[in-house]
C-alpha cells in the first residue's frame, strides 16, 4: 500500500459518498490523512465543496528534509503526498489546523501549507498547548462548530 493506493480507494469513497448523498461533500484528514484529503480534493474540484486538514505537511519530502537532513529524502522517498501542490488549484474553502507542540509534524510545515494556499477561501487554526496525538483534547463542540461554519460558508 501507498499513496497511489490511499488516494484512488479515498476518491472511490468519495465517488460513491456522492452519488448517494450529493452534496455538499466536505474531507477531513489527520496527519498522514491530510496527504490523502489533499490528493483526492485536488483531484475533484468540482466534487469536493470544502476540505480540513488537521496537524498537515506542506509536503512529505520537506518533512522528511527537516528529520533527516543528512540523507537525500528525494531519492528514498517514494510517495510524494505534496499537499501544496494537490491544493494549489482547489477552489473550495479550505481550514488549516496544526497544533502548537507538535513535534511529529512542527508548526512551519502547517504554516507553509496554509500560507501556499491562494484563490480559495482559507482560515488557520493554531490549538495552544497540544501535540499531534493530543489535540483531540483540547477541542470543544464550539470549536468544531466554529471550524465547520467556516468550511461550509456560513
Amino acid at each position: 500500500m501507498g499513496e497511489k493506493a490511499f488516494v484512488a480507494d479515498a476518491g472511490e469513497t468519495v465517488r460513491l459518498a456522492f452519488m448517494k448523498y450529493g452534496g455538499p461533500l466536505f474531507l477531513l484528514g489527520e496527519s498522514l490523512g491530510c496527504g490523502v484529503a489533499a490528493a483526492v480534493a485536488g483531484g475533484a474540484p468540482a466534487t469536493i465543496d470544502g476540505v480540513i486538514c488537521i496537524t498537515p505537511w506542506d509536503t512529505l519530502e520537506s518533512v522528511a528534509r527537516s528529520k533527516f537532513p543528512f540523507l537525500p529524502v528525494r531519492l528514498l522517498l517514494k510517495d510524494k503526498y505534496d499537499n501544496i501542490g494537490n491544493l494549489g488549484s482547489f477552489k473550495g474553502r479550505i481550514a488549516v489546523v496544526g497544533a502548537e507542540r507538535d513535534v511529529v509534524i512542527p508548526m512551519g510545515h502547517a504554516r507553509n501549507l496554509y500560507n501556499s494556499l491562494s484563490g480559495t477561501a482559507r482560515k488557520m487554526w493554531i490549538i495552544k498547548g497540544a501535540g499531534h496525538n493530543d489535540w483531540p483534547a483540547s477541542v470543544n463542540t464550539s470549536w468544531w462548530k466554529e471550524l465547520m461554519d467556516f468550511v461550509k460558508g456560513n
